[in-house]
């Protein structure tokens, strides 16, 4: 597990590289409104997107025009932490953030299903849309044909 610090808050997280966009959402602040950096090195990331390799003991401030978001959503998907604001999302959508950090082959996402291991309610199909509340856990199963060496 890495820790490390966000504005003097701490935080942890078990992936060495995430994006800034998580970082903010993670923070609790609007990702499009700041700059990140690293005190110990004065590294500046500005756009959500870019991806920041976190060090155990890191810490970040966080500087700009600071807005809080709406309370964050957060869930993991086959053991992978996420993040949202927005509740419900489309199972394609869940499926598409959690992406290969979470074992999800992103060209075959209509062979996954979708189960929230806290409700115990599957969702079969792509465009069903599933409610998303703090602590929720899925696990998204693959059910397509399987290659035969």
């Amino acid at each position: 597990m890495i820790h490390f610090k966000i504005n003097r808050r701490e935080f942890e997280s078990d992936r060495r590289q995430v994006r800034v966009a998580w970082l903010a959402e993670l923070a609790g602040l609007d990702p499009t409104r700041f700059e990140l950096v690293r005190t110990a090195t004065g590294e500046i990331w500005r756009d959500p997107s870019a991806t920041v390799e976190l060090r155990d003991g890191d810490s970040f401030e966080a500087k700009g025009r600071l807005r809080p978001l709406e309370p964050s959503i957060r869930y993991t998907v086959n053991g992978e932490p996420q993040v949202t604001k927005e509740s419900p999302l489309i199972v394609e959508e869940i499926l598409r953030r959690a992406g290969p950090d979470a074992a999800i082959d992103l060209d075959h996402l209509k062979d996954y299903y979708l189960d929230n291991v806290r409700t115990g309610i599957r969702y079969e199909n792509l465009g069903d849309e599933v409610p998303v509340t703090d602590g929720d856990q899925f696990v998204a199963l693959y059910a397509g044909p399987t290659p035969v060496a």
